[in-house]
């Protein structure tokens, strides 16, 4: 896979966009089972802590973006209320299917609705929802500033967006430590479950998702982009180390 990296639109390279819909194609069945092993069961709090940046969610209109299996998704509907709205978007078919079966274990004040749709051409209108929220999608996008510009623009004015996206320590011993971990550990567990298989003569899928954080835009650099799109508070802070970013601001 020929591939070029730069810090201010992550790895990128000719047919990414299909590429990473037919990996996510391929592990959606054990999507949720591996991050909890990879995130060594730290995801569920980490979707908890992000979402309190945005405050009080009861009865708002909420679009969670590169929705996956639903996590955050059935999150902001817990949160919202049976007077509030969620949709949960994704260009992945396959991962909506296993998020619809996982919701009707649960018991929800009101059913999320999932779509399929693109994070860079969001089929809704200007100003349409109060919060947005998305996890670990901007590294798989193909462009992370038009999807950041999406965001800006389907939130009301005073509407809240939380995004949690993977990053690289800064802290040269955290940093050793964190490239040993994604290196070996992951992409060893991840071998168990992609069985190395290539995916569109490429890479197995866990290679691509331990691959995709070098040279992704993190920190400073990422609330440039939200800065740029319009969030003139835009901020961030970070968990674990460094390995996982959280940013979040307001729609003026």
């Amino acid at each position: 896979m020929n591939t070029e990296s730069d810090t201010s639109n992550g790895v990128q390279f000719e047919g990414k966009e299909t590429y990473v819909k037919d990996v996510f194609t391929e592990i959606a069945s054990y999507y949720d089972e591996m991050n909890e092993i990879m995130t060594m069961g730290m995801v569920q709090g980490w979707h908890k802590f992000l979402l309190d940046k945005a405050g009080d969610f009861t009865g708002k209109k909420c679009l969670d973006i590169g929705t996956g299996t639903g996590e955050l998704a059935f999150l902001d509907a817990e949160r919202a209320g049976p007077d509030g709205e969620v949709i949960g978007v994704d260009i992945t078919p396959k991962m909506l299917e296993f998020a619809e079966i996982k919701m009707k274990a649960l018991d929800l004040p009101k059913d999320v609705v999932f779509e399929e749709g693109d994070a860079l051409n969001l089929k809704y209108e200007d100003n349409s929802f109060d919060i947005v929220s998305s996890g670990y999608m901007l590294r798989n996008v193909t462009d992370v500033q038009q999807a950041i510009d999406e965001m800006y623009r389907v939130l009301k004015v005073g509407g809240k967006f939380v995004v949690a996206d993977l990053g690289q320590p800064d802290n040269r011993v955290v940093h050793y430590f964190y490239k040993w971990y994604m290196k070996h550990r992951v992409t060893k567990m991840g071998r168990k479950y992609d069985k190395g298989k290539v995916i569109d003569g490429k890479v197995p899928a866990y290679d691509w998702l331990t691959s995709s954080v070098v040279g992704f835009p993190h920190g400073k650099e990422m609330t440039a982009k939200f800065m740029a799109a319009g969030f003139k508070d835009a901020k961030f802070c970070t968990k674990t180390f460094g390995a996982v970013y959280f940013y979040y601001g307001t729609k003026e």
